[in-house]
């Protein structure tokens, strides 16, 4: 990697702090504490209680997929190995942690390839729902997105185009084999396993039900939020705030847990779509990632708990740790 490559990389995630401590240096703390007091604790409660069912319906989302190409796992092991990764995943950009699941899946003795396909598939579809929910924004925020018009119809236009690509790849079996053939690196595509090539598709019964499933964790996960603007009392039609999250969820993977770049789009909409002060703005959109923040400790604590129950190891003794572990049960 080049010296040039690595300075980008490092730059990018230190981007996301230093817009963090931009806007906690120029916010006014006096009205940011005023915010806080003022949480409503049973709105907050029910956001965070809520966790639950969101995993619940990621595992089952992932179990989908991976049953569709013939790797069986259990709903609660599915459910559990998801929280992990969340875990494992909660501070590096992009959510990469989430890779770790098909590590999980490798130490049962299921193939690597197809653990990892599984994973990126399964990112694509919530991508793929956000981006389309993304792209409302270019009507409700038409008159103030920044970076020109045609840039943002542009990125949006080429990032659900990648999206689609994904999927079509995943459901078509023959454009499957061709990108093995010749998009896949030779040194890994001879390491990939024909057969299980061949059983990585999803028809299109299974697709509109993973499609149903993600429509459903991603409607929870929006109410979970919007819960969080109501215990703040910060009222924003429904509309623009669709737009709003998933414009968060998307320019949040750039930075760990989306701390920064989270805080500079609430910022820009809060203070242009509800026409705040830029001083009440500032302080209220910090005052909503601090809830935010609450819901990722949240995610963490059941991560990390449910890690201890499922430990990662390596190598044949993870393999012969899990058929062991299959055999006392």
């Amino acid at each position: 990697m080049s010296l040039a490559r690595r300075l980008g990389g490092f730059a990018l995630k230190l981007l996301g702090p230093a817009l963090l401590l931009y806007f906690l240096w120029t916010t006014d703390l006096a009205k940011l504490w005023e915010a806080l007091v003022q949480t409503d604790p049973v709105l907050l409660g029910i956001s965070v209680v809520l966790v639950i069912p969101f995993l619940f319906l990621k595992g089952w989302r992932w179990q989908l997929i991976l049953d569709a190409w013939q790797i069986p796992i259990s709903i609660i092991d599915a459910t559990a190995l998801y929280a992990v990764g969340i875990f494992l995943g909660i501070m590096t950009p992009g959510q990469a942690g989430d890779a770790v699941k098909a590590w999980y899946l490798r130490q049962r003795g299921q193939s690597l390839a197809a653990g990892l396909a599984s994973v990126v598939l399964d990112r694509l579809f919530d991508v793929g729902v956000m981006g389309m929910l993304a792209a409302t924004g270019l009507y409700f925020f038409w008159d103030v997105l920044p970076g020109g018009k045609a840039l943002n119809v542009a990125t949006v236009v080429l990032m659900l185009a990648a999206v689609a690509v994904g999927i079509m790849i995943a459901a078509v079996g023959r454009l499957r084999s061709w990108v093995v053939q010749r998009v896949v690196p030779r040194a890994l595509s001879a390491r990939l396993n024909p057969e299980a090539v061949e059983r990585m598709h999803l028809r299109p019964s299974r697709l509109a039900l993973i499609a149903l499933v993600t429509i459903a964790g991603l409607s929870l996960t929006f109410f979970r939020i919007y819960l969080l603007f109501l215990a703040l009392e910060t009222e924003i039609p429904i509309g623009p705030f669709i737009a709003l999250v998933a414009i968060v969820a998307l320019v949040g993977t750039a930075s760990p847990g989306g701390v920064g770049t989270r805080d500079a789009v609430m910022v820009f909409v809060l203070s242009s779509l509800l026409a705040m002060p830029q001083a009440d703005a500032q302080a209220r959109a910090i005052a909503i990632s601090t809830l935010f923040l609450v819901l990722t400790i949240a995610n963490v604590v059941i991560g990390y708990l449910v890690s201890l129950r499922y430990p990662l190891v390596s190598g044949a003794e993870g393999i012969g740790a899990e058929k062991q572990s299959a055999h006392t049960h």
